[in-house]
């Protein structure tokens, strides 16, 4: 070949190289092309086939789905050949459907770590609708007909958060919860039927955040939480609460957020704060508190918030705040004061929002001797 045509040669051969790559990573591209089936979205590695019409799902679902929604589809069952190839789908959402027992998804049940069945019409959790869920951390329940929750509920599963509220549920069976023991952080039962929690029904360690809100709780017994070491808060608004026996918290020394309001409580005393060594946030409005005890805060002097608004307090006597001195904000609107004795508020040396609007203090402060000279840090009055 003379030196003349080398040039020409080597362009071709660029080209034909050049042709080669193109057509390959065209072959390529045809056969990882994500396609997403009629009727449905797809975004990422989300498959939304939520809102078809009634009963209806896609014929096929792509292998690549992780994340499959096919709520508000008004599904009473689905076929498990639909779920016969999926090795990457991970969150399945089929709230709002017809469902009346947990589906079963087949072979590709050991991956699948979210599951949501909220607004559907199961009544029952069966174990072994369950026991092929081997890597479900979140299941959601929310929203069904479930009236109790039984001891053989729950299998062996590594679930991290458990949610049942707004069902039926009036009962919890000893050892409902007893397979969950290792794993479990947050458990929601908010909106059911719950009058009376049986003793030491928690056995969760792990758990870090428990919600009763809106039951039909009247007395907690002392021991009732005992089992919860690793707890961080404890809701229990809007139930009817009226007593709280000495030792009920006893075991939440790692608490710090505790949620009381919309209760029935007549008063604050040391023997149902007893343990709470690291409680930081204590709400207690829309009570009947009348009193506050002496020494009441004897086991919670870390509190840094303290809510007692809208309750029947009358009088703030001396020692009413006494061994609070980290406490940040005092919330003591829309109460009936009309007393406070001198050195009430001694004590509060980190106190910088103090609200006491709403009551009738009027008289008592000009009667008074310096009544927040004590607050030196105090920001908002």
């Amino acid at each position: 070949m003379s030196p003349r045509t080398l040039p020409r040669c080597s362009a071709r051969w660029a080209g034909l190289v050049l042709l080669l790559l193109t057509t390959e990573l065209c072959v390529g591209y045809r056969e990882n092309a994500r396609t997403c089936p009629p009727r449905c979205t797809c975004a990422g590695e989300l498959l939304d086939c939520s809102r078809m019409k009634k009963g209806q799902t896609p014929e096929t679902i792509p292998e690549w789905t992780v994340q499959l929604d096919l709520s508000h589809n008004k599904l009473q069952v689905l076929r498990a050949a639909l779920f016969s190839n999926l090795p990457h789908l991970k969150e399945i959402k089929l709230n709002n459907n017809d469902l009346e027992r947990i589906p079963d998804f087949g072979a590709c049940a050991l991956n699948i770590t979210t599951l949501v069945l909220a607004n559907n019409r199961i009544s029952r959790i069966w174990p072994d609708q369950l026991q092929p869920l081997l890597a479900l951390e979140t299941l959601d329940l929310s929203s069904n007909n479930m009236v109790d929750i039984r001891a053989d509920s729950f299998p062996l599963l590594p679930l991290r958060n458990l949610i049942l509220n707004s069902n039926r549920i009036s009962a919890l069976e000893p050892g409902c919860f007893v397979n969950l023991s290792s794993t479990l952080q947050v458990l929601r039962l908010n909106r059911n039927r719950l009058s009376t929690i049986p003793a030491k029904i928690f056995q969760l360690p792990n758990l870090q955040h428990l919600e009763l809100s809106r039951n039909r709780i009247r007395k907690v017994e002392g021991l009732t939480f005992q089992g919860l070491h690793a707890l961080r808060s404890l809701k229990m608004q809007r139930n009817a609460i009226n007593r709280l026996m000495d030792g009920a918290l006893w075991g939440l020394s790692n608490m710090e957020v505790l949620h009381l309001d919309y209760n029935n409580l007549t008063e604050v005393s040391k023997g149902w704060l007893y343990g709470l060594d690291h409680l930081q946030h204590l709400h207690l409005a829309h009570n009947a508190i009348v009193r506050i005890r002496p020494h009441a805060w004897e086991f919670c002097q870390n509190l840094r918030q303290l809510d007692l608004a809208s309750t029947h307090l009358a009088r703030l006597e001396e020692a009413s705040f006494s061994g609070l001195s980290l406490l940040d904000q005092l919330h003591l609107g829309n109460n009936r004061i009309s007393f406070i004795a001198d050195g009430a508020f001694r004590g509060l040396s980190h106190l910088q929002t103090l609200d006491l609007q709403n009551n009738e203090i009027s008289w008592t402060i000009e009667d008074m001797n310096g009544p927040f000279s004590a607050l030196d840090r105090l920001r908002k009055l």
